[in-house]
């Protein structure tokens, strides 16, 4: 029966049913990519891409995410040149935290790195695995 013809009630179980076949393949997906990201290790912001066989190429990127208080790390008596913080004019305009220049300043700036992470709480994120025909 096509959906044209189906009712109301017929209508709402088949998206019901779809929606769970969805949800059910998504949570084998990221349970597929997490057993394929713990067999390639990569830097902990890095990426690193592998062949698979069968001319596939197989990528997986790794990347952390931070939670940051910068009003108190502008607080902090250290120059403003020298803090993970830009100012951006945009709309709303404020204070933004560069990830980037955060993890310069772990590697090369360990004093103020220290006196940072009292304000930045890093968390790993989920691994991105990328599959591609070479």
């Amino acid at each position: 029966m096509s959906e044209a013809n189906c009712s109301l009630e017929e209508l709402v179980g088949k998206l019901f049913d779809a929606k769970r076949r969805e949800e059910a393949a998504k949570d084998e997906r990221i349970e597929v990519e997490t057993a394929i990201a713990s067999q390639i290790e990569t830097a902990v912001n890095g990426s690193k891409t592998v062949s698979a066989g069968n001319g596939m190429k197989i990528t997986v990127k790794r990347a952390m995410s931070y939670k940051v208080d910068v009003e108190r790390i502008r607080a902090l008596k250290i120059p403003e040149d020298d803090l993970p913080i830009k100012y951006v004019p945009a709309i709303p305009a404020g204070w933004e935290f560069d990830a980037k220049l955060y993890e310069d300043i772990l590697e090369d700036s360990p004093d103020v790195a220290r006196e940072l992470a009292q304000f930045v709480t890093a968390t790993p994120r989920k691994p991105s695995v990328t599959v591609k025909l070479a």
